[in-house]
């Protein structure tokens, strides 16, 4: 494979990741809207002093599970970033040998 194939291959790869990522983060964001239409039924379907307190468990629990998703979605972006900068470096170099190849 021809070093200008290997990197429109790499090019598209990481494209295709970062759609996957904005398709994970609109996932994500409905995922958000869902728990707090969940927890807003709730709060309309149960009254007192003891379903306040379990609401509050379950939103505390929801959140900290979001926050664990949006960890992990931070750590793939981060991951997509850094290939990104992997390929723009690698294109560099690669520029970089063509030209003293040439001289």
């Amino acid at each position: 494979m021809q070093p200008r194939q290997r990197e429109e291959d790499a090019w598209k790869e990481q494209i295709k990741k970062e759609r996957q990522f904005e398709e994970l983060e609109q996932l994500f964001s409905k995922a958000k809207r869902a728990q707090e239409n969940v927890l807003h039924i709730f709060q309309d379907a149960w009254q007192g002093n003891r379903s306040r307190q379990r609401l509050g468990l379950v939103e505390e629990t929801m959140t900290e599970e979001w926050q664990k998703r949006k960890k992990q979605m931070y750590a793939v972006d981060d991951a997509i970033q850094e290939s990104r900068r992997e390929h723009q470096r690698a294109k560099f170099a690669s520029k970089e040998a063509d030209a003293h190849a040439t001289d």
